[in-house]
């Protein structure tokens, strides 16, 4: 975009702020969004100290964690949106995620219902997530993609932090998960100086010769949120309505949209619907992957080595993020989606296999890329779809659709206890196909068609 030469200076510090936010956003969401996806290595942890409890309990405690991984993120995106803002529902999160971690640090491995309750809070966290994501729409449209892949891969690198608490300190869990609470608190104290009270709002800065530029097609365009040439400003220290031309404005300033008035027609369109079916789909299986690897892995003859590459599998998965955005960007969401649909029903026919132990590797990469890419690839469809005004609702709501649903996942669970982990398998991998790939032809037909907006 071109920038007079008088406002080069502002708009370098804008460049800057956004980066600097981003960064943040990278870091918090890599310490404490997905931790609860570790649960493998604190499960093997608990089993190696002679936990009491069954296959069927340590199911329940990780189906109750994961259930307030989804769901919780309603409840935040609501609060973000309309409430409280960015800065004070992420630091919720993170207290929430720390007292977790404390919790489990004391907990003995009898106590479930204190190992229970530790983990649900430990998966309050992941609504911080939800409230940085929007950080992406600091940065150009064409960007967009990557910046909110590269905070999925962030994501699963939190899957990574169990192993490494586990592994300092195998038999008392005190030291090293009490540390990492406080890290995690220290963490909310710097969301409350650095975020923005509430939305993250990026200013362009033009004068009539870029205004001209750009209905020339000279440069590059504006994304839609910030085509507008006024806007009204309500900072946090009262300032009133100004032009964008008469100065920068912080990227934690408050701007009423006109886009306000419509949430309710987008969760209805059959765009969204679809969306948050095909997440559903996708998610309750995931979900009883991590619950049961464990046990499935052992029963296979697997010590330990497995489980620990699965968290480290699915932490490096984060390093195709930059991929997934460029896909979601270039290919569209259509072939993303595809992709992520294809690789995890992969992870299950193979699971289901009486392969050896190191081919069953193969699996747990499948999973680890597509779960990151599925996970990725619903937050860039509502971001880019849909647009980020209400982003934090609408990610929330089709997320606690797909915990509803998810529940599902401890029925799965204790058939797989009892022996029946092959069926299941099977039948998880078959039914991700079969209703996954159907709605990804048809979004990537939609996107190519000449409207492709989410209108109905």
């Amino acid at each position: 975009m071109y920038v007079p030469s008088s406002n080069r200076r502002a708009q370098i510090t804008e460049d800057q702020r956004a980066k600097i936010l981003y960064s943040f956003a990278f870091v918090t969401v890599s310490l404490s969004s997905g931790l609860v996806y570790g649960w493998p290595a604190l499960r093997r942890n608990l089993v190696s100290a002679g936990t009491p409890l069954s296959e069927n309990q340590l199911g329940a405690i990780f189906t109750l964690s994961s259930w307030s991984t989804q769901g919780g993120r309603l409840f935040f995106g609501i609060a973000r949106d309309r409430y409280l803002g960015t800065r004070i529902t992420a630091a919720t999160c993170l207290v929430a995620t720390a007292g977790g971690c404390v919790g489990i640090a004391f907990a003995s491995e009898d106590n479930f219902a204190g190992l229970a309750v530790s983990m649900f809070m430990v998966g309050l966290g992941s609504g911080g997530q939800l409230c940085l994501q929007p950080v992406a729409s600091l940065f150009r449209e064409k960007l967009q993609g990557s910046i909110l892949a590269s905070l999925s891969g962030a994501f699963q690198v939190s899957g990574l932090i169990f192993l490494f608490l586990t592994t300092i300190s195998k038999k008392d869990r005190r030291i090293s998960f009490g540390s990492f609470g406080l890290v995690i608190g220290l963490n909310a104290v710097f969301a409350l100086i650095f975020l923005p009270k509430k939305q993250f709002i990026r200013a362009q800065i033009e004068d009539e010769k870029a205004e001209k530029n750009i209905e020339n097609g000279d440069s590059e365009q504006l994304s839609p949120d910030n085509k507008t040439s006024e806007v009204n400003i309500k900072s946090e220290d009262g300032e009133n309505s100004v032009k964008k031309s008469d100065r920068p404005i912080a990227v934690h300033a408050n701007v009423e949209s006109d886009e306000e008035k419509g949430v309710t027609e987008l969760v209805f369109t059959w765009e969204y619907f679809l969306l948050v079916l095909w997440f559903s789909v996708e998610v309750m299986p995931l979900q009883y992957y991590v619950a049961t690897i464990g046990f499935q892995m052992e029963r296979k003859g697997d010590t330990g080595r497995n489980i620990n590459l699965y968290a480290i599998i699915y932490a490096a998965s984060a390093v195709f993020a930059p991929l997934l955005g460029k896909i979601a960007d270039v290919a569209g969401l259509g072939v993303g989606q595809a992709i992520g649909t294809i690789l995890t029903s992969a992870s299950f026919f193979v699971l289901a296999s009486d392969w050896s132990l190191d081919a069953h590797v193969s699996g747990i990469v499948f999973y680890g890329i597509g779960r990151m890419i599925v996970y990725g690839m619903f937050f860039t469809n509502v971001g880019k779809r849909f647009g980020y005004t209400h982003f934090g609702t609408l990610a929330g709501l089709g997320l606690f659709i797909s915990a509803v649903v998810s529940l599902l996942q401890y029925p799965l669970i204790t058939l797989a206890a009892d022996g029946n982990e092959k069926i299941v398998n099977y039948a998880s991998g078959s039914v991700i196909a079969l209703l996954g790939l159907p709605y990804c032809f048809w979004l990537g037909r939609r996107e190519r068609s000449l409207d492709g907006k989410p209108t109905g």
